[in-house]
């Protein structure tokens, strides 16, 4: 699995029967893309798959250790060329779950499961320069955009064009940037964003000739039509009134890498196939105030569509979303809405959040977010030992240290409830000298069992993430 918050690292292995004695057991290895837990009970035997976060490639040479931080005799092996270490009891005498196992590679961020009992694990570590995220080029228009009526005297009428978010909300390709694109305009020309449309009649403005930098594989394309009302200052945007006015969609596609694509054009969705999106939010936890969520349309295979525009708020309740499988939106047939909402500090401050998701809601009644998780408390880090005070009701806590640029060093996955770790030694240092960031998560996943589980199937019934940091010196 890639990163929601804090470098959560779950899966499935399949329950073989293996061989061994009376009380050991032996499964079969089995790789687990995305990363892994299963096979049964560590007793005697663990098979430790290591694979890349984002290529879920197999890591060759990783070293995989099997003790806790101050084991002086810990368990250790490295990877095959299939990215599997193996241990049994001859390298791994008295070998029993739960365990505390960590892998490490150059170039990687290690990853250190705590708890963990499952003897078939699959691990994944994210590269501290990732590959570059395949993508492909796509340009088009918007059928009926010279239809729409003409905006009034200080709106604007403007599409903003996107691809459906892969299933993993933490893929790299649901953050492609996109670039801009000059348009003319009474005074000559201006940017714009160029996977958007805009039509200003005071500048004459009127163009829909977009283009969008896509991710790859099973996808749909949209457009967001909406009225942006400049509220009498057109050079400041935070006091615009944005409201939904229409849609189009281009549904069952599938991207490969570096392809290009021309001339698409996404229908537009007849008016009475829209429909009100309407949530109410609870009272946010103490110290957070600014709340942003947004609709999305499950696809299945195809990822879902991030209705990010405009974002729902304490200021702003309701939006306009297609009805599913009507006349003119049968590329969505089978889709389910869910809402995705987060409250934080502030609008410019990420630390403390929660995010809570509602899966497939009914779009006829207002969708409430009921209740908010609490993020964890008392963070500390005293002395390379670092500590917190759990979440209530949370099915597991996580962790993640962070370099002073920014970049992964290390993600923590704690399985058996404990509240302080400290990490094994690792050459060379992951961790850089100065202000490193230390974020603990608690994750809520209702019916899911830690010693048998998919993350990539649980990240779909996860229903509450919250965190918050600290920084310290190393």
């Amino acid at each position: 699995m890639r990163k929601i918050s804090g470098g959560v690292y779950l899966a499935v292995g399949l329950l073989v029967v293996g061989c061994g004695s009376v009380s050991d057991n032996h499964p079969m290895p089995s790789l687990v893309p995305g990363g892994g837990v299963g096979g049964g009970k560590i007793s005697g035997y663990l098979n430790v798959y290591v694979t890349d976060d984002d290529t879920r490639v197999p890591i060759m040479g990783a070293a995989v250790r099997v003790g806790l931080s101050a084991d002086p005799m810990p368990c250790q092996g490295l990877t095959d060329s299939t990215g599997l270490a193996v241990f049994n009891p001859q390298s791994c005498p008295s070998l029993k779950g739960p365990a505390t196992v960590t892998a490490s590679d150059g170039g990687y961020a290690p990853s250190t499961l705590i708890g963990v009992d499952g003897a078939n694990l699959t691990v994944t570590l994210r590269a501290f320069t990732p590959a570059p995220v395949d993508t492909a080029t796509v340009s088009g228009t918007i059928a009926g955009w010279a239809g729409l009526t003409p905006p009034a005297t200080g709106h604007t009428t403007i599409a903003l064009i996107a691809a459906s978010q892969a299933p993993d909300l933490g893929d790299r390709g649901n953050n492609i940037t996109q670039p801009m694109r000059t348009v003319a305009t009474i005074a000559g020309t201006t940017s714009i964003p160029a996977d958007a449309c805009v039509r200003n009649v005071a500048a004459q403005i009127d163009d829909c000739n977009w283009q969008l930098v896509a991710r790859t594989g099973s996808q749909a394309h949209y457009a967001i039509i909406a009225d942006d009302d400049a509220n009498g200052t057109p050079d400041d945007m935070s006091d615009d009134v944005v409201t939904v006015i229409g849609w189009a969609l281009d549904t069952g596609l599938n991207l490969t890498a570096g392809q290009t694509v021309v001339n698409e054009t996404l229908t537009m969705v007849a008016a009475g196939d829209l429909q009100p999106f309407t949530a109410s939010f609870a009272t946010p936890p103490a110290g957070m105030g600014f709340v942003a969520a947004y609709p999305a349309i499950n696809l299945g295979d195809a990822g879902r569509i991030a209705i990010v525009f405009p974002a729902l708020g304490l200021s702003l309740a309701t939006t306009k979303v297609p009805k599913i499988g009507a006349a003119s939106t049968s590329g969505l047939a089978g889709a389910t809405y869910d809402l995705i909402a987060a409250v934080q500090a502030t609008k410019d401050v990420n630390e403390p959040s929660s995010l809570s998701w509602s899966h497939a809601v009914d779009v006829t009644k207002t969708v409430a977010v009921a209740t908010w998780l609490p993020p964890p408390t008392a963070i500390t880090d005293t002395a390379g030992t670092y500590a917190f005070t759990p979440v209530t009701g949370a099915t597991l806590h996580s962790a993640e240290i962070k370099n002073p640029d920014g970049t992964r060093a290390w993600s923590v996955t704690i399985f058996d409830g404990s509240t302080s770790f400290t990490l094994p030694g690792v050459t060379p240092d992951p961790l850089v000298s100065g202000t490193d960031t230390l974020t603990v998560s608690a994750l809520q996943i209702p019916g899911i069992d830690l010693t048998n589980v998919a993350f990539d199937d649980a990240q779909q019934v996860l229903t509450g993430l919250s965190s918050d940091q600290i920084t310290f010196t190393h």
